[in-house]
């Protein structure tokens, strides 16, 4: 008796064995299981054991030290390009910025250009609020006509007919018409009139009445948003648009009405340039709104929000973009952008749209994004350029989530692209913490920082990411202070 219980005992232990290696394999192939209970991998929990700092600074010590770069700043002062860690940052580069900053006069403007991570002015917003709690400003910048997303933006409130194409450098069919600084064009829709019924007699189509003229109402409408300190009011709203194809059959040059704090007047379009402006909103407001009458063949390119002087950031966020396709952005455009807009820093932050865990040499990436800047530097010499690698992203191993292991090597070929290009560069995988931060963000940090789908930030999330990139500009900025306290008379 005593012998039969304690075989079945033993077979317990041996079946609770097997179904302890099986379950891996079991949970995500059963749907009560992968439902209704946790996932737990034996096999990874023993490939883990060691800690994971050791793990990351195993990983850190295969990377190669950034070689020596010769350092050329448009200034006397010099600051260091690198790191305590002899990572390279580059903050040299950006010494035109940081004088500006310094200086405090006129306007300070940035252009920020991203993927789905800045969608919605997300980090933006919180960077550009507390640099215009610093250094003064007012206005959310540069605004499209219309936004496939429009509510998703809490920065500026945006709305407009149903009547406009909007076109992006993303697009599979771009169009025709040449892109503004943002990487998109807007042009006014008008509906075909119906072809005439023929099927009718003769006497009838000759004693119908005229048809009635179909009137489309084109307009747009920016206001302020009070969730910020410096995007309420805004003292200066300029509207951009282009020249008409010249191909067209239609030469007529359109006109606006622009409507703002009870005041109306009608304006008319009548620059000729590759690039037109003209000031829709001059004195202090919440809201202005547009009413337009303008061909289908004008490129129209959105409008800025701002003040004289202090800070503007302009959000440049397009879903699913490498960076490559802002070379579609011709180069006399951006030129023709600079000489109105006068940019004093450039942002780009790519990198999540190229991940694939298993593709091992990014080289390819740091050359594309080599020619990206190469153009941007040649349509707008002298403007520093600041690289911002992505944020940690998880993917399933087993039935846990870790990093993605192309997320350390993308973030590695794009501050190669900034050392080639001479720019600066800044890591959210690395300020997040590095290897698993995402896994963090989403399981163990309260409130979460981060959605479910272990890639993009929530609000909360891109706050704090926000301050981290601000932390770090600011402390480039103590630093060239200290070195312009210390430069030879």
């Amino acid at each position: 008796m005593e012998k039969n219980a304690f075989g079945r005992a033993w077979w317990m232990v041996i079946l609770a064995a097997v179904f302890l290696l099986a379950y891996p394999y079991l949970h995500d192939r059963v749907p009560f299981l992968k439902d209704k209970l946790r996932a737990y991998n034996f096999y990874e929990s023993l490939r883990n054991t060691q800690p994971k700092n050791k793990k990351n600074k195993a990983v850190k010590a295969k990377a190669k030290v950034p070689a020596p770069v010769v350092v050329n700043p448009a200034t006397e002062v010099q600051i260091s390009a690198y790191a305590a860690d002899n990572q390279f940052h580059g903050l040299t580069f950006l010494t035109p910025f940081f004088e500006k900053l310094r200086q405090k006069k006129g306007q300070i403007r940035v252009a920020y250009y991203g993927d789905s991570s800045i969608e919605g002015d997300l980090i933006c917003q919180t960077f550009r609020d507390s640099l215009q709690k610093r250094f003064g400003g007012q206005g959310v910048g540069f605004v499209g006509i219309s936004n496939p997303i429009p509510g998703f933006r809490q920065s500026v409130r945006l709305s407009f007919s149903n009547t406009w194409q909007r076109k992006t450098v993303i697009d599979k069919d771009p169009g025709r018409f040449p892109f503004g600084i943002s990487g998109e064009n807007f042009r006014a829709l008008y509906p075909r009139p119906a072809p005439p019924d023929t099927t009718q007699p003769t006497a009838v189509l000759d004693t119908a009445p005229p048809p009635k003229p179909i009137v489309v109402n084109h307009w747009s409408e920016w206001g302020g948003s009070k969730s910020f300190f410096g995007t309420r009011t805004f003292s200066l709203a300029r509207l951009f648009y282009g020249q008409t194809m010249k191909d067209s059959l239609v030469h007529a040059k359109g006109k606006i009405r622009a409507s703002f704090n009870g005041r109306s007047r009608e304006i008319p379009l009548e620059g000729t340039e590759r690039l037109n402006s003209v000031i829709i909103a001059d004195s202090l407001t919440s809201r202005v709104r547009v009413d337009f009458k303008v061909p289908g063949t004008l490129p129209l390119y959105g409008v800025s929000l701002e003040t004289p002087a202090g800070v503007i950031v302009d959000n440049f966020s397009l879903r699913g973009n490498s960076g490559r396709s802002l070379m579609r952005i011709e180069a006399d455009d951006l030129t023709a952008f600079q000489q109105v807009l006068d940019y004093d820093l450039i942002i780009f932050q790519y990198g999540l749209n190229v991940l694939n865990a298993k593709l091992q040499d990014y080289s390819w990436y740091t050359r594309e994004m080599n020619q990206v800047i190469a153009h941007f530097q040649k349509a707008m010499p002298g403007v520093p350029i600041l690289i911002v690698g992505p944020s940690d992203k998880s993917i399933k191993s087993g039935a846990i989530m870790h990093s993605d292991p192309s997320v350390y090597r993308i973030t590695e070929a794009q501050r190669q692209s900034a050392m080639d290009k001479g720019c600066g560069f800044f890591s959210f995988y690395e300020a997040m913490g590095g290897e698993d931060s995402m896994v963090e963000w989403v399981e163990k940090r309260r409130p979460k920082l981060a959605n479910l789908d272990y890639t993009h930030f929530n609000s909360n999330g891109a706050k704090v990411a926000g301050n981290y990139l601000l932390t770090f500009l600011l402390g480039g900025l103590n630093e060239y202070e200290l070195a312009y306290q210390k430069r030879p008379l």
